[in-house]
């Protein structure tokens, strides 16, 4: 700790008056103190993506982790760990917050023996408590550059004998990498210095640029109102050292301090969640749909036998085993959601389904009793579909698709059709119209006597198929006609001839 805790009642003094002048200026008392206190080098804006704490009383320099973009493309995963200043001013409300929102289990205190004896943490229910003293027992600098030389290495002799600090740093991260439940929360005094460094270090590890790393670190200015930390003292002090004492930022954590890769894997898994919102496939009633088409604007149309479409006939298979899929319907339409591991990351998949269409090889113009060559494509291999005709309906056929989908039969139109026009389809077992309808006309000069057209149940909304009937009792009661009135005759004759 340098001079600064001497500066930090006048700093949250000053936090205050900003506040106030803040109010003011809004009022039009001329330009802010916090305007013209702004450092945009120094004290970068925040944004959504750093996650600032803001609803704990008390806590004025605390934020989550920032969803900054790590190794593999992945995400930071930002509710898993709060770096944050001391909690000695944190209110018992501010402390349930911490428990109950944020789910803190883990608080890793930095700070002296010292420094907790004078400013002990306000307890957070139900986290365990771990002090790891980085400085040792001596945590009182009057430079911050002699700090941060001392941050990299204090009371190192030997790889046998690494020192305090060095040690420090390795069960810092070996705590992290172990802790598999809640969320870790980390600080110092000022949530600075000793919790700038450590989350420098696992920021490399998650493979984060450096660029947003001394984002995040500047982020402690922005919030406390200060402009301590600086470019200079991470980079050019605490990172410039290992590079010159230790070939770098990746050796340094590997060898030195020594993290194995088993524990390196461990916080990438832990710290890192995939922004992979893409679907691997995506079928409609069995029918591959085109992915790049469907997450265009206008979506993918596919050709599938189903009548009403429902979420049901999707499938949807994700890239990454941790995504999410959520299928919406609108009439023939489908809306395919995929919602990545980090929980904001989305992509939108449209498809909209096309009835198969049929074809008659004689053309459309068929006469009444004809026989047809009925083709088409599009429907499930194996399936059995009824070949209806309307006006009223009537099953003229039965088919069974073939493996790939395709279906050909002839069937025979009715002699009774009436003259005009009529609709063909493919119906399934249900009674439901899985084909776009085919017009057909029925000429005059090739009609029979007109059916009535009486009105019946359709096969296109769901009604009973309505078979065709046999003709064969019909001619059997003719013949019978004929029979009885033949005898009739002939018993009249004999009538007559016995009455003379």
């Amino acid at each position: 700790m340098t001079t600064r805790s001497r500066r930090v009642t006048s700093a949250r003094l000053l936090s205050a008056a900003l506040a106030v002048a803040a109010t003011l200026g809004s009022l039009g008392f001329g330009a802010t103190a916090a305007q013209a206190a702004t450092n945009p080098q120094l004290q970068p804006a925040l944004t959504a993506q750093d996650h600032a704490i803001t609803d704990v009383p008390g806590l004025v320099n605390g934020r989550e982790l920032g969803s900054f973009v790590g190794a593999g493309a992945q995400i930071v995963d930002a509710p898993r760990l709060l770096r944050t200043e001391s909690l000695d001013k944190v209110t018992s409300a501010g402390a349930q917050t911490l428990a109950s929102k944020y789910h803190v289990d883990l608080v890793i205190d930095l700070r002296t023996p010292a420094q907790v004896s004078a400013k002990p943490d306000v307890t957070v229910p139900g986290a365990q408590y771990v002090n790891i003293s980085m400085f040792g027992s001596d945590g009182n600098y009057s430079d911050d550059t002699a700090m941060y030389h001392d941050l990299v290495d204090k009371g190192y002799v030997s790889p046998s004998s690494p020192g305090v600090m060095i040690g420090a740093y390795a069960q810092i991260l070996r705590l992290m990498s172990a802790h598999t439940t809640g969320t870790v929360l980390i600080h110092c005094s000022h949530g600075m210095d000793r919790t700038g460094t450590v989350m420098d270090l696992l920021y490399r590890i998650l493979g984060v640029g450096s660029s947003d790393i001394l984002h995040d670190y500047l982020l402690s200015n922005t919030q406390l109102g200060v402009t301590w930390a600086t470019p200079a003292l991470l980079q050019g002090t605490f990172e410039a050292d290992v590079a010159k004492k230790y070939g770098g930022l990746d050796a340094y954590i590997s060898q030195t301090i020594g993290v194995t890769p088993t524990e390196a894997t461990a916080l990438r898994s832990r710290f890192l969640v995939s922004n992979d919102a893409t679907a691997s496939s995506i079928s409609v009633g069995g029918v591959g749909v085109p992915l790049d088409t469907a997450a265009d604007t206008g979506g993918a149309v596919v050709t599938a036998p189903i009548a009403t479409l429902s979420a049901s006939d999707v499938r949807v298979t994700t890239s990454s085993a941790a995504a999410t899929s959520a299928v919406t319907v609108s009439g023939q339409t489908a809306t395919v959601t995929v919602t990545a591991e980090d929980g904001t990351t989305m992509k939108t998949y449209t498809i909209t389904v096309a009835l198969p269409t049929i074809a008659l090889a004689q053309g459309t113009n068929i006469a009444a009793g004809s026989t047809v060559h009925v083709t088409g494509a599009g429907f499930v291999a194996g399936a059995g579909y009824d070949v209806v005709v309307h006006s009223t309906p009537t099953v003229i056929g039965h088919l069974t698709a073939a493996g790939d989908g395709s279906i050909t039969a002839d069937v025979m139109l009715p002699a009774s059709l009436a003259t005009g026009a009529h609709t063909l389809f493919l119906a399934d077992a249900n009674g439901n119209a899985v084909s776009a309808p085919l017009s057909v006309t029925v000429p005059a000069a090739t009609a029979t006597a007109a059916s009535t057209g009486s009105s019946g149940p359709s096969v296109a909304t769901g009604g009973t198929v309505i078979a065709q009937p046999a003709p064969w009792p019909w001619i059997a009661l003719g013949g019978l006609g004929l029979v009885l009135l033949a005898l009739v005759g002939v018993t009249r004759r004999a009538r007559s001839r016995f009455g003379r």
